[in-house]
């Protein structure tokens, strides 16, 4: 009878230190406290942007041309085409080839194939081993107005017409 008897006040007296540990920084839950309501903030009468109006985006383009253009596709696609070509760098390891818009003029396209060059030594290879691959989109509404896409390199260009 006596065990019955300390067990229950053993179990009475840890009960009530819960309700200690419960208000005490211990506990988990009441480390950020309650949610409290904060009066709404208005939006300032003048919005500014990041940009000013009148400022105007000039990119720099660093990328050089590529030796050679090997080949030119252009590929029918839905709402459009891809042109699509291969250059040869004069090294191996150019990177971030890209076909860039460098005008239209009386219904010719002209696109300079560009790409980094690496930094550091830069091994010649077998002309395999530069091939550089790109590609650019047109809409069919750029195309109404061209009959013939150009692609040039810094040696030669190739050009296809429809």
């Amino acid at each position: 009878m006596i065990r019955p008897l300390l067990l229950s006040a053993a179990i009475a007296v840890s009960l009530s230190g819960c309700a200690r540990i419960a208000e005490s920084s211990l506990n988990p839950f009441n480390w950020f406290g309650s949610s409290t309501a904060d009066a709404a903030t208005t939006a300032p009468a003048e919005i500014r942007p990041l940009v000013p109006e009148g400022r105007r985006v000039q990119v720099v383009e660093g990328r050089q041309l590529v030796q050679n253009i090997a080949t030119l596709r252009i590929d029918r696609a839905p709402g459009g085409a891809i042109v699509h070509s291969i250059g040869i760098a004069a090294t191996q390891g150019y990177f971030n080839a890209q076909l860039v818009l460098a005008s239209i003029e009386n219904g010719v396209m002209t696109l300079d194939f560009r790409a980094e060059v690496p930094a550091g030594f830069q091994a010649v290879g077998s002309e395999r081993s530069r091939q550089i691959s790109a590609a650019y989109t047109l809409t069919t509404q750029e195309l109404a107005g061209i009959s013939t896409v150009r692609v040039q390199g810094a040696q030669n260009a190739r050009s296809a017409r429809r």
